[in-house]
């Protein structure tokens, strides 16, 4: 019996020893990556993107045995011990194989930093567009930043660790910031103002999903929901240098707000005063359409009196020729008293029935000249109502310009701030 039981006992010694050994192992192997020797020659990727108020190019060019061997699986290995507190990160965003990657990008940046004159800040901006500027997609796998650069794509803890990586070999204070909870990430950038997160140790968050303004904590999910919880914080390198501008941000979104109140109020104000304006001009019509009328109707009694007075008139040419006619005895007087008589009853009609023209012209006309004044006194309302309108259309629109601003050019966070300065007072 003995003789059976001990070479067993050997055998699960030594499978626990083997398990030991592996389990450590398993411990202590970080995710780097493996080139995939299948793949040949160099893949390139290339982004344009605006900034400031102009655009930058960059273009970067890697190997294909990199790239793929990044995309493995087996790459992303990740250890149980890095695994809470998702020191990981840092392995992604470290691998040695990517550092040509990072030169690339960074001798270009570096290039228009001098060209463009930038500032720190402004350096943080530019590199913070070149990652926003990525193509945002959901992807439930982790991704090496040279994946993410490449491939062109990235969710937000892809481009996250992409822009960590970058501003800290700028020499910048920045660090991952993982929200579990909301299973969101951004980069922290340190700050010495207002605008840190909450429970962040001073790091401000720079939010890589789509163009943002460095230090904006605003984010909004799909659903409308917003961060809340407290974030992990990732070191991913070292760098000292801070972002200052965070105080303009602040006074940018503050503007923003407000003239989102006020768009909004200025919006409810115009749909009162376009229904009045409305009922305004509904008003102005009928007065029109009553003047018109009114000039019908006296240019009717008008052509009647015109009609009448030349019936009358040529009833004076029958009674002169007629007189012509007696005085030259071509007529009896007899003859002359009974053609008179009747010319005379026909001129007498004519003439009365022009001045009952005459007096409907009269009685329309005065109306006429009320309506009129009535309507004059009421158009210079309107007028005066159109013009407040129009002032709060243009007013609204001035907001409404300046907010579109803010909201489509964080990339051009100094101009929007000296607009913001210059802007009308909310």
């Amino acid at each position: 019996m003995r003789r059976i039981i001990l070479p067993l006992l050997i055998a699960v010694i030594l499978i626990l020893i083997s398990c030991t050994g592996y389990y450590i192992f398993f411990l202590s192997t970080n995710p780097h990556i493996t080139p995939d020797d299948t793949y040949t020659g160099n893949l390139t990727a290339e982004y344009t993107f605006p900034f400031k108020e102009g655009s930058v190019t960059l273009s970067v060019s890697m190997p294909a045995s990199v790239y793929y061997g990044a995309g493995n699986t087996e790459s992303k290995y990740l250890p149980y011990t890095k695994a809470g507190d998702l020191s990981f990160y840092a392995d992604l965003a470290n691998d040695p194989l990517q550092e040509e990657m990072y030169t690339q990008i960074l001798g270009q940046t570096e290039t228009v930093r001098q060209s463009w004159d930038l500032t720190d800040d402004e350096y943080v901006e530019l590199l913070s567009t070149f990652v926003q500027s990525i193509n945002y997609s959901s992807e439930s796998d982790f991704r090496y930043p040279i994946e993410t650069v490449i491939g062109e794509f990235g969710d937000c803890d892809d481009k996250s660790t992409l822009l960590a990586g970058l501003l800290t070999r700028s020499g910048f204070d920045a660090v991952l910031l993982i929200f579990k909870e909301e299973s969101h990430a951004t980069v922290g950038i340190r700050t010495n103002d207002s605008t840190a997160y909450p429970n962040a140790e001073g790091y401000s968050i720079i939010e890589t999903t789509d163009y943002s303004y460095v230090t904006d904590k605003s984010f909004t999910f799909e659903d409308g929901s917003s961060l809340e919880s407290t974030p992990v914080i990732v070191g991913v390198g070292t760098g000292s240098k801070t972002y200052t501008s965070g105080y303009q941000v602040e006074a940018i979104l503050a503007y923003k707000n407000t003239a989102d109140a006020r768009i909004d109020q200025l919006a409810s104000e115009t749909d009162t005063k376009t229904e009045n304006l409305e009922g305004m001009g509904d008003t102005l019509t009928g007065y029109e359409t009553r003047l018109t009328s009114l000039e019908s109707l006296m240019n009717s009694a008008v052509s009647s009196y015109n009609s009448y007075i030349d019936l009358a008139n040529a009833i004076a040419t029958i009674q002169k020729k007629l007189n012509s006619d007696l005085n030259a005895k071509k007529i009896t007087y007899e003859e002359y008293s009974l053609e008179w008589e009747t010319l005379e009853a026909e001129f007498t009609e004519y003439m009365e029935l022009a001045n009952e023209a005459l007096d409907e012209y009269n009685v329309y006309y005065a109306e006429y000249q009320t309506l009129y004044a009535e309507y004059k006194i009421y158009y210079s309302t309107y007028s005066s109502s159109y013009t407040d309108y129009s002032i709060t259309i243009e007013r609204q629109n001035g907001y409404v310009d300046i907010y579109n601003l803010i909201i489509t050019e964080p990339y051009n966070r100094e101009y929007v701030y000296r607009t913001v300065l210059e802007a009308p007072v909310l």
